[in-house]
């Protein structure tokens, strides 16, 4: 066998080459899933509707705002309450260990004021007949729905990526060479430190929750109240997701913004789908898993994102 070709390749073109067939491979795989979805009638006119809506009519838009309202303010408060503590300011922690602690705390308190929230309204969003249409239903079951529904998510989410750099490059005339969000490059930089660990931890595990609980279920549910449309809902929460991304304390880059945008879109589409908190927390949980894998695995090129 001549294997003078494969030996003469850089790695530099394996990589190319594969970069290649990826764009083909992400391209089919989101045409089968268009197909799949269309023959499933959710994007026929109607389509939400037929499966049926969530109804979101008990409870006045104000209140949803107010739900995603009180879950900002848990985590605004929570670096100042913990900067209080006196066993902690006794440990004289530096900065990486501060962060860590302030992250998991922050974290901490919107869960519990998110998930408290959602009870609340749970017990509120009920019909004449005492059913609860809401979608705001918990169960372990969402786990593998929501696994199921980020793999059909994912071609989708990584093309918006790639065209994310492509247009950066073109635009800047160098390809984006930083991490897209601050976690993986602190991992990267330093993976041997555990309180980076806890760091990258609340990210996958903390902030998916709070996130889908203002994004998806509060703000979602308040702009499907006021729009009455629940593509106009799905559509204006991930543009406001994504621009949350954009003017927070820590800024992303712009062209991480289309792939964060496509993680609020599939999200939300999931949620209204499937109507199960879970499931968008699930896919969320599952896409800041792999940039943290790809992170430490592949290096920055192949993990730009994270939310």
């Amino acid at each position: 066998m001549d294997t003078d070709g494969v030996q003469n390749q850089s790695v530099g073109d394996v990589v190319e080459t594969l970069k290649q067939w990826k764009i083909v491979s992400l391209s089919v795989s989101m045409v089968l899933v268009i197909a799949l979805m269309f023959a499933g009638g959710l994007l026929k006119p109607g389509g939400f509707a037929k499966a049926g809506l969530r109804d979101v009519s008990t409870v006045p838009a104000v209140v949803w705002v107010f739900a995603a309202f009180v879950v900002l303010l848990a985590m605004s408060s929570a670096p100042q309450l913990i900067s209080k503590i006196q066993w902690i300011q006794d440990q004289q922690y530096g900065a990486i260990e501060m962060q860590a602690i302030n992250t998991i705390g922050t974290y901490l308190f919107a869960a519990i004021a998110g998930i408290g929230m959602l009870f609340i309204l749970k017990g509120s969003a009920r019909d004449s007949e005492g059913k609860n249409n809401a979608g705001l239903g918990l169960s372990i079951l969402d786990i593998p729905v929501g696994l199921g529904c980020f793999m059909l998510a994912y071609p989708l989410i990584e093309l918006l990526n790639m065209l994310g750099g492509f247009i950066y490059t073109q635009t800047q005339h160098t390809p984006p060479t930083n991490m897209g969000h601050p976690t993986l490059q602190l991992l990267t930089d330093q993976p041997e430190n555990y309180w980076v660990w806890a760091i990258a931890a609340g990210a996958v595990l903390g902030a998916p929750i709070w996130e889908e609980l203002v994004f998806r279920v509060f703000l979602q549910g308040a702009l499907l109240k006021w729009l009455k449309s629940p593509w106009l809902a799905i559509i204006f929460s991930s543009i406001i997701f994504a621009g949350i991304h954009r003017i927070g304390l820590k800024p992303q880059p712009w062209h991480t913004l289309l792939p964060i945008f496509a993680v609020g879109l599939t999200c939300g589409i999931a949620y209204e789908r499937t109507k199960r908190v879970g499931v968008p927390i699930t896919m969320h949980m599952c896409f800041n898993l792999l940039n943290v894998l790809l992170a430490l695995m592949i290096g920055a090129d192949a993990a730009q994102t994270g939310v």
